[in-house]
């Protein structure tokens, strides 16, 4: 069993605690840390004050951005906690969760909200891929609060996917994806279709392509 870290929304309905509690469920030991830096100081994204507990030991970190600044919360964040890993926790797995909008590129309406969303989340993506870390970025498509299991589940990179999946099976698939090595190096999204639920989620991943290499920005 892996030694987990979420890093999510401090509230406790958010996308992040239903990862932990998965995480959990499955055997996994979690720690969830609800902020980076002080929450009433959106700037700030320090290092928790007890940084090396927090991150010492862990096998995957998972960050799953805070709505609000993508600029702050989705970019630099994603930095400021990759820097922190690889500082006391090198050879972690990083799990980003990201968005299906960003493989639609700047007409989708979900990139038109605010004109920092696509830039920060394509720039937080390349900050993974070329982070020397193992990783993997998932971007959920409409999220329902459907029961879990009770839909077939695709994976998909091709970059106009789209659909409804839900929370409870975009959190099996996240950490599905941090027990199997196949998972490694690739970014894919995910919805849901009728049918029976993953049996095997090693035949899942494996069918997936690996990411190209990238340089950093």
């Amino acid at each position: 069993m892996a030694r987990i870290v979420v890093v999510g929304s401090p509230h406790r309905a958010g996308s992040g605690r239903i990862i932990a509690a998965t995480a959990a469920e499955r055997g996994h030991t979690v720690r969830y840390v609800g902020d980076l830096g002080d929450p009433a100081r959106p700037d700030d994204l320090g290092e928790p004050a007890d940084a090396a507990t927090v991150w010492a030991g862990a096998d995957a970190v998972v960050l799953v951005p805070r709505r609000g600044d993508a600029r702050v919360h989705t970019e630099r964040a994603t930095r400021v906690l990759l820097e922190q890993v690889r500082r006391h926790a090198p050879g972690a797995h990083f799990v980003l969760f990201s968005s299906f909008a960003v493989g639609h590129g700047p007409a989708h309406p979900l990139n038109r909200i605010d004109d920092t969303l696509l830039p920060a989340r394509v720039a937080a993506e390349r900050l993974v891929r070329t982070s020397g870390l193992p990783y993997t970025v998932v971007r959920p498509t409409w999220m329902t609060d459907d029961p879990p299991g009770s839909h077939a589940l695709t994976l998909t990179q091709h970059p106009y996917g789209d659909g409804m999946v839900a929370r409870a099976d975009m959190a099996t698939a996240i950490v599905a994806a941090i027990e199997e090595t196949a998972a490694r190096c690739t970014t894919f999204s995910l919805f849901n279709e009728p049918g029976t639920p993953v049996a095997d989620w090693a035949a899942a991943f494996a069918a997936l392509r690996r990411d190209e290499p990238q340089e950093e920005l």
